[in-house]
């Protein structure tokens, strides 16, 4: 029986030393990087692994390709317009009191299709652009028609006796590009706060009256289409502030509503949130 045990321990022995030669000869290896994929070929054997690359983040695992969740433009944004005075105030000017807005009717949609960051510091500084739709209208609060001449777009006073305007309101269509530099305390999107500010531009691609109202118990709608001597293009200071997908915004007018000598001077602003973000 002693024997036995003897030749069953040389033998784990003899086997254990062939193991450790056989690992030490197969420790020579090969590695082979796809992305985020490490192919390690050991001798003829063929090992695939998905450990993290050296772009990944120490905090929380965020990985360069998480920018798309790290930059907060793409989405639906919701607010309210409003018109403002050169001063900054809520007074209008002389002669453009017919421009007094109804904040309930005075609606801020923007569809902001696409989004880019150039990062500057991984996903914590970056200067981020993109492409959206926005629709702002403003919901006239007194009875009034808009009229647009060559030289001026101003308004007159429909008579209550007449009618009364149901709603009424003036649309403006924009065509928008932001440049704005955005800051995230976090790499993981889960954790973000974020920041952005700058500027937006945009292009003015259509305008709209749109006015609804009874006579003699009878339904009228009214749609024109004209440019209404708004200004064809238009520059907003903007802000950007929230936490993960959360978000909420500021636009201000950097220029006027109408061109120049052509309307009343009146600078939009917009306060909002983003409701769906993509």
């Amino acid at each position: 029986m002693k024997k036995w045990m003897t030749i069953l321990a040389c033998l784990f022995i003899t086997s254990a030393a062939v193991a450790q030669e056989d690992t030490e000869v197969k420790s020579d290896t090969t590695k082979v990087k796809f992305g985020d994929v490490n192919v390690i070929i050991v001798d003829e054997d063929v090992e695939v692994t998905t450990a993290p690359s050296d772009d990944d983040d120490d905090e929380g695992g965020s990985r360069i390709g998480d920018k798309e969740e790290l930059t907060h433009w793409a989405g639906i944004d919701a607010g309210v317009n409003m018109l403002m005075n050169s001063s900054g105030s809520t007074s209008l000017p002389e002669g453009a009191e017919w421009l007094e807005t109804d904040p309930i009717r005075s609606m801020s949609w923007s569809f902001n299709l696409f989004e880019q960051k150039i990062r500057i510091v991984k996903d914590y500084v970056g200067v981020m652009t993109g492409l959206g739709i926005t629709y702002n209208s403003y919901g006239l609060k007194n009875n009034v028609q808009v009229l647009k001449t060559d030289s001026m777009t101003t308004a007159v006073d429909i008579p209550d006796s007449l009618f009364s305007y149901n709603k009424n309101k003036l649309r403006a269509t924009y065509l928008r590009v932001p440049l704005m530099l955005e800051f995230n305390t976090s790499n993981d999107p889960d954790r973000t706060f974020h920041v952005a500010a700058g500027v937006t531009g945009g292009l003015r691609i259509g305008s709209i009256t749109k006015q609804e109202y009874k006579i003699d118990g009878a339904k009228h709608k009214d749609r024109i289409k004209d440019d209404f001597n708004l200004n064809p293009f238009m520059l907003d200071a903007s802000v950007r502030v929230g936490y993960r997908d959360f978000t909420i915004w500021a636009n201000y007018g950097l220029t006027s509503l109408f061109e120049e000598d052509k309307g009343p001077e009146v600078y939009p602003l917009s306060v909002g949130i983003t409701i769906v973000p993509f």
